[in-house]
């Protein structure tokens, strides 16, 4: 009987330990979801005077990110997409990757010739801020903190230089 309970004992330990990985599991999403929250409460933040004077507007639709362990529409990855439009270009933010390794990917239509700049954003986890690399071209470009500074000058890019 001795090596009966020895193996209710290993059961019963190892249904504590997939209990407590799955409630990691969903304790991440939940501070995902929180950070792609605040992220975009930031974006909405900076835009504000834009927003007041009638030059863009928020949109948002519900995003299921998937990976190669949820790749359809079971992922658990629920959050949204942000788009608004600047002198008829869009940008959009997408959450590609959901966890401490997540990434938002962020589209800005008409920066370039290519018609499309795609850039990504990491969350450094240590700071608590995001950084924002360009994503598109033979090599990506060095991460640079993601500030409401910078991205209106990237912003700028979209907007025709009448002189």
């Amino acid at each position: 009987m001795d090596e009966i309970q020895r193996l209710s004992d290993l059961l019963n330990a190892n249904q504590r330990y997939e209990e407590q990985k799955q409630q990691r599991f969903h304790d991440d999403l939940v501070q995902w979801n929180a950070s792609i929250d605040a992220l975009y409460q930031q974006v909405e933040g900076w835009l504000k005077p834009l927003v007041e004077a009638g030059q863009t507007r928020f949109e948002y639709d519900p995003h299921q990110a998937q990976s190669k362990g949820y790749p359809d529409d079971n992922s658990p990855f629920r959050s949204r997409r942000l788009t608004f439009s600047l002198a008829a270009h869009r940008v959009t933010f997408v959450p590609d990757a959901m966890g401490p390794a997540g990434q938002v990917s962020v589209s800005v239509n008409g920066l370039s010739l290519h018609g499309q700049e795609k850039y990504s954003l990491h969350l450094e986890a240590e700071r608590q801020v995001w950084m924002l690399k360009k994503t598109v071209g033979v090599k990506d470009s060095e991460p640079e903190t993601f500030t409401a500074d910078f991205f209106a000058r990237l912003l700028q890019g979209v907007v025709p230089q009448r002189r």
